[in-house]
């Protein structure tokens, strides 16, 4: 699938971090911009925990990855940015899968006996070991053969980087000013027009590396690049800004990439996946880094995250204080806004073995 420039306009409706932190600051009772209680760095750190609380709970920042089976090995590295498994497919074929079922070890060792050396085709799925912060997924049997190397024939293009992403579809293009930080389009073309804003991925495809974007001006937008050879924008160096949809694959190494294309649906649509496992998860949201940057959870929820922010800064107050009891109307405040938009249905449906894929 070509990468192909989509313009969208008139995207990320909802609140600024900046006025997050005031809002936040008018619970606490505290004059604007009066970080003598409570620092900035605080607040902020505060409103970071109930965004991701938030996600945790509506489930509302959806992704998909590839696991690319190993002969032999049992466990696998999700995605970095995953929070909690959804549910897991084998693929027997690229037109061919089958969804495996989640079950605990105990579970395992109780009816499955022998299953920690029995080879074959996955039929379950498991909570894994503890890798780094992150709890690896296991699959019983244990795959006996390699599967398709995604790197090697891609549907779409693939590329190192960090993972992030927003609602509209993806902007692509090429440098044309040889510069530290700031990417010029060579089309000259109005990045806010496009879609993009501060807060969203860049990647670099050219030098494989990537960034969150602290500012955006007519055709430029500003990235401090990591990861890559030279972490700069080179003049010819193309570029694209994750502003659409997009998928992570991970190899039995542990080396993680990265899959997208600006064709809306185009996306889930890969067929390089025979003998691999494709799963669907619930995912972290892009970290709040910059004043004008807008959470990424829909702006709906924007409003109850002060409220969050509140209840983690207080909640570890003393007993029977008034900064505990204000903890606890908060985060009241807090879980009765967000549980509006929890899809009880899909909870109801949900098997709860797993649920601490990220720690």
């Amino acid at each position: 699938m070509a990468i192909d420039t989509l313009t969208v306009t008139a995207l990320w409706t909802g609140l600024t971090r900046a006025q997050l932190k005031s809002r936040t600051l008018w619970k606490l009772k505290q004059k604007p911009d009066n970080y003598n209680r409570y620092s900035e760095a605080s607040i902020e750190d505060a409103l970071n925990d109930a965004q991701i609380e938030a996600a945790k709970m509506t489930k509302c920042l959806r992704g998909f990855g590839i696991l690319t089976m190993k002969d032999g090995y049992a466990q696998y590295k999700p995605p970095t940015e995953m929070l909690q498994l959804d549910k897991a497919f084998f693929y027997q074929s690229a037109t061919s899968y089958y969804e495996l079922i989640q079950k605990s070890r105990a579970w395992l060792d109780r009816f499955k006996k022998g299953w920690r050396v029995q080879e074959g085709d996955p039929q379950y799925v498991f909570s894994g070991d503890s890798y780094g912060t992150m709890r690896k997924i296991g699959f019983y049997p244990r795959p006996d053969t390699d599967g398709d190397n995604y790197a090697v024939s891609p549907d779409t293009g693939v590329y190192g980087s960090a993972t992030g992403m927003s609602t509209s579809g993806n902007v692509t293009g090429t440098n044309s000013v040889a510069h530290a930080t700031v990417c010029t389009d060579t089309d000259g073309i109005s990045m806010s027009d496009s879609g993009v804003t501060v807060g969203m991925m860049a990647v670099n495809v050219t030098d494989d590396s990537s960034g969150q974007i602290s500012a955006v001006s007519g055709s430029t937008f500003t990235v401090t690049l990591t990861g890559g050879t030279a972490n700069t924008w080179a003049l010819g160096d193309s570029y694209t800004v994750l502003a659409g949809e997009y998928g992570v694959v991970t190899d039995w190494s542990n080396d993680e990439k990265f899959l997208f294309t600006s064709d809306i649906g185009g996306i889930i649509a890969v067929e390089t996946l025979t003998n691999n496992v494709m799963i669907e998860y619930c995912r972290r949201p892009l970290p709040l880094q910059f004043d004008t940057q807008y959470p990424e959870i829909p702006s709906d929820l924007h409003p109850y995250l002060p409220d969050g922010a509140v209840w983690s800064l207080k909640r570890n107050s003393p007993r029977a204080s008034s900064d505990l009891e204000e903890a606890t109307i908060a985060y009241q405040a807090f879980q009765a806004g967000i549980m509006k938009y929890v899809d009880l249905d899909g909870v109801l449906e949900d098997d709860v073995v797993m649920n601490c894929w990220n720690m």
